[in-house]
């Protein structure tokens, strides 16, 4: 988060034309000396961050990087709108590995999900699954090459700087050994695309993964916390029923305040050295007149990883309808259809690792038209047919780097869209919109002590005409 701020910071200096000149010669100069691919990517975040500055000169930009890769001329076509051209592969990777190659201490170390999140050795994994080729021998080789030529020390671990009360806690931690790591899997796609005739599209589909950042969503800096939010921050429920109550009342509030509808919210209640409690309200579409929120979650958690919003050229983010076959069955014999998708696919970025942690969600609709989203600070604007329709918030709320293990990330999500949009948008036959809300809550009696984990959840009364639905909740 605090990288992600200084890349805005330094985009608007950039767009600034008392300051762009100047910004933008220091910005070439500290690419010049930049020696790790993933490095330059966060250089390039500004860049692209900073789209349609008049300093900027994609002539100037490509010659300043000493470590390209093919990210970084997809970061570079996406901040000029220009097409993708990868001009050489020269230093962009060291020769295939030895064919005996083994150094099993450094291939665990890539794959244990430290200093880089197992995605990336998944992904080669498939990969060299697929052509059978060496892709993972080839990462841990790139990987060596780079401890050799950087003369890199272990980096030892976050928690040494925590309090050790905190020694629980989660965080993204992102050193020189994982930006190492993050290079030589750069360093691998580039080979395989260079002598293993992978098509470059493809590697630079497959090299996403190791990006610091998805590119349609940089410019969703943290906003401002919602005025109609704050005193939920605040709350402590100490029983089911407390906080079925705040989750009827903010529900409530919305409803009633501007002819909107809550359709998401996920966000920190009052946390402590001895209570931390989260609140996420969710939607969905149900056949039943009783609706089980453990079956609603299951679906709604079912999602992460599977579905997600596409991402258009123009780094916009397009919703069209839902597939009809999206539908799940109940153990009573009824239907649940999605009434939200997960904003993030199988990567954020460490630039937006919050984001997964808190994850938000956009609407799935029935209509021909599609929704576009766009994505600015504080969160996203939904327009139906150029007209706004809605909007994703995004905030933090108290932030550090650091949060308990089977909690959130500080800060909070929600979505809301216009209530008569919302109605047709969502107008599926023998179906309406129910709402279920969960709450967990994490205490123990000193400092000290481990966390015990408590987990509510229930359903919410049918906030429109017609009355309410009935509720299981646990």
């Amino acid at each position: 988060m605090a990288k992600l701020q200084v890349i805005h910071q330094v985009a608007g200096a950039l767009k600034d034309e008392r300051t762009g000149a100047a910004t933008w010669q220091a910005l070439l100069r500290w690419l010049r000396a930049l020696t790790l691919e993933s490095e330059v990517l966060e250089a390039l975040a500004i860049v692209v961050a900073a789209r349609g500055a008049p300093v900027l000169s994609s002539a100037d930009l490509r010659a300043a990087i000493n470590a390209p890769s093919a990210l970084s001329d997809a970061f570079i076509g996406h901040a000029f709108g220009t097409p993708v051209l990868v001009h050489s592969w020269l230093k962009g990777h060291s020769g295939e590995a030895p064919r005996f190659y083994r150094r099993p201490e450094l291939r665990e170390e890539l794959a244990l999900g430290q200093i880089v999140p197992r995605a990336l050795v998944l992904s080669l994994q498939d990969l060299q699954q697929e052509s059978r080729r060496p892709f993972i021998a080839q990462w841990t080789f790139e990987f060596e090459r780079l401890i050799e030529r950087t003369d890199s020390s272990w980096d030892g671990h976050f928690s040494f700087f925590l309090p050790e009360s905190d020694r629980g806690e989660v965080g993204q931690f992102v050193a020189r050994r994982g930006q190492l790591a993050r290079s030589a899997f750069l360093r691998t796609l580039a080979l395989a695309a260079d002598l293993w005739d992978m098509p470059i599209a493809e590697a630079q589909a497959a090299a996403m993964v190791a990006s610091p950042a998805d590119l349609s969503l940089l410019p969703m800096l943290p906003g401002e916390v919602p005025g109609w939010v704050k005193s939920l921050h605040g709350a402590r429920p100490s029983t089911s029923d407390q906080a079925a109550g705040l989750a009827a009342s903010v529900l409530r509030d919305v409803h009633e305040a501007g002819g909107n509808a809550l359709l998401h919210l996920n966000l920190p209640l009052h946390g402590d050295a001895r209570y931390s409690c989260e609140l996420e309200i969710v939607s969905i579409l149900a056949s039943e007149e009783t609706v089980d929120a453990r079956e609603v979650f299951r679906v709604h958690d079912f999602l992460l990883g599977r579905m997600h919003v596409p991402r258009a050229e123009d780094l916009t983010l397009r919703i069209d309808a839902l597939d009809k076959e999206a539908t799940f069955p109940t153990r009573a014999g009824g239907r649940l259809r999605p009434a939200l998708l997960p904003l993030v696919s199988n990567n954020a970025g460490y630039l937006q690792s919050d984001l997964v942690r808190r994850m938000p969600r956009l609407p799935a609709h029935e209509s021909r038209t599609p929704l576009i989203v766009t994505p600015r600070k504080g969160g996203a604007d939904v327009h139906l047919s150029g007209t706004k329709a809605g909007e994703l918030l995004h905030w933090n709320w108290k932030w550090r780097p650091t949060h308990p293990k089977h909690m959130g990330s500080p800060t909070g999500v929600c979505l809301v869209i216009n209530r008569d949009v919302a109605t047709r948008l969502l107008n599926v036959g023998g179906m309406r919109l129910c709402h279920v809300w969960r709450a967990r809550v994490l205490t123990r009696e000193t400092d000290y002590k481990n966390w015990g984990e408590e987990l509510w959840q229930g359903s919410v009364p049918d906030l429109g005409p017609g009355g309410a639905k009935k509720c299981i909740s646990s």
